[in-house]
């Protein structure tokens, strides 16, 4: 018998490396800038908003600097939440709070109750929350009433009550009865 014949084993031919080119290297430059510019972009649009909670026990009263323009005191067996956001918001949870807003910036204030929202109008006025809606009293300045039927306005001395579609009573009062329960 003869030599036995094997054929020759093909060798795996060794990776070859992509030529360098200005094309490939601007591609990815381009992709990871449009993901760091995509990743920055939803992180200032998505700013979490936040709120602080403050609230009084039954006998106790506070007072709180809530922005460097907005001064809040609140009576006895109250609570709100400031949030951070320009222009701020305060939501009355229950009781009664005061606001002491010293400036007339285009960023107004807004004081929610239930449904109903409440825009300053460089003022100093109190808010009170009820069962089946609030009340404002203005002590100096003027706020709007924003509801589901519309804008009431309330101007200085003035003592609305409101419900979540209406307001209810509106009525002249005096500097003391806007927050009888102030100190000033």
């Amino acid at each position: 018998m003869g030599p036995i014949m094997t054929r020759p084993q093909k060798q795996p031919a060794a990776p070859t490396l992509r030529p360098f080119t200005w094309n490939r290297i601007l591609l990815h430059s381009s992709i990871i800038a449009m993901a760091l510019s995509l990743g920055l972009m939803s992180w200032y649009i998505s700013k979490p908003v936040t709120a602080r909670l403050h609230e009084t026990e039954p006998g106790k009263r506070l007072t709180i600097q809530a922005t460097p323009n907005i001064r809040v005191s609140l009576d006895t067996n109250s609570a709100i939440t400031v949030s951070n956001t320009h222009p701020p918001w305060i939501e009355v949870l229950r009781g009664n709070a005061y606001f002491d807003v010293t400036s007339n910036d285009v960023e107004r204030l807004e004081v929610r109750v239930g449904t109903v929202r409440i825009k300053d109008i460089g003022t100093r006025f109190s808010v009170r929350m009820q069962q089946e809606g609030g009340s404002v009293a203005v002590a100096d300045g003027q706020v709007e009433i924003h509801m589901e039927t519309g804008i009431h306005l309330v101007s200085a001395r003035e003592h609305a009550d409101f419900d979540s579609a209406r307001v209810t009573k509106h009525r002249v009062t005096t500097e003391a009865d806007v927050a009888p329960w102030r100190v000033n």
